[in-house]
């Protein structure tokens, strides 16, 4: 079962953010937010709701002569750690552990970047009336799939779109992703990235939030295109 459809998707966001997610649930999730956009999607909306950072403005740093006099007065000295058990000590090792979770972080997207920059156009999505509506182009390794709408396209408050392929020696369409917009960036599964090849067709249907609930196709096909390349 995808994560993006779980009924407790809030709580197991809620769950990870506060680190009582563990093993393999935790696993599980965070190989979800690679595979799932609206997952990834919901975790930065409760990050940015309940975990905003704190306003430097709001920083005070009191004066060495008011931290002896405290000590001084409060008999602090005879409660004092050894080295290895001062906050000091893990403040600096939280703060060496953020630096080393930044760089890679900005690794990860620096070759998603360079991915992106050798994207070629692979097919048109549209209708009869609109026969070019969105663009579909793929990275050479075939890991990266962007869409871009010719206009804003964006799902309903209690809808989402879903990016289907159809492949080339046909059977059942195989999802892509849940998309809230039809201008987006995404990782295609793995499993089907041998598959987006010339003679298979790429879909989009309506759904409801947070995708099929079945696996299949359940909403209209709103516009279809073969890929060419």
């Amino acid at each position: 079962m995808r994560l993006a459809r779980h009924r407790l998707l809030d709580a197991l966001c809620g769950e990870y953010l506060v680190g009582t997610m563990r093993g393999r649930p935790r696993r599980r999730f965070e190989r979800a937010l690679k595979r799932e956009p609206l997952v990834a999607a919901r975790l930065v909306y409760w990050q940015r709701t309940y975990a905003p950072r704190p306003s430097e403005a709001m920083r005070v740093q009191p004066d060495p002569g008011t931290w002896r006099r405290l000590e001084t007065e409060l008999g602090l000295a005879q409660f004092k750690r050894p080295w290895w058990r001062r906050v000091g000590l893990w403040r600096l090792w939280a703060t060496a552990a953020t630096a080393a979770l930044v760089v890679v972080v900005i690794m990860q997207v620096q070759q998603y970047v360079g991915g992106s920059k050798q994207l070629i156009e692979i097919a048109r999505l549209g209708t009869k009336e609109q026969p070019a509506a969105v663009t579909a182009s793929l990275s050479k390794d075939h890991q990266f799939l962007e869409l871009r709408a010719a206009r804003p396209i964006e799902a309903g408050p209690a809808q989402s779109y879903e990016l289907w392929l159809i492949p080339k020696e046909g059977g059942a369409p195989l999802s892509i992703a849940v998309l809230g917009r039809l201008d987006a960036r995404l990782i295609v599964p793995e499993g089907h990235r041998a598959r987006m090849r010339a003679g298979a067709t790429l879909a989009i249907s309506v759904e409801p939030a947070g995708g099929s609930p079945t696996g299949a196709p359940t909403g209209p096909v709103i516009m279809t295109g073969a890929i060419e390349t």
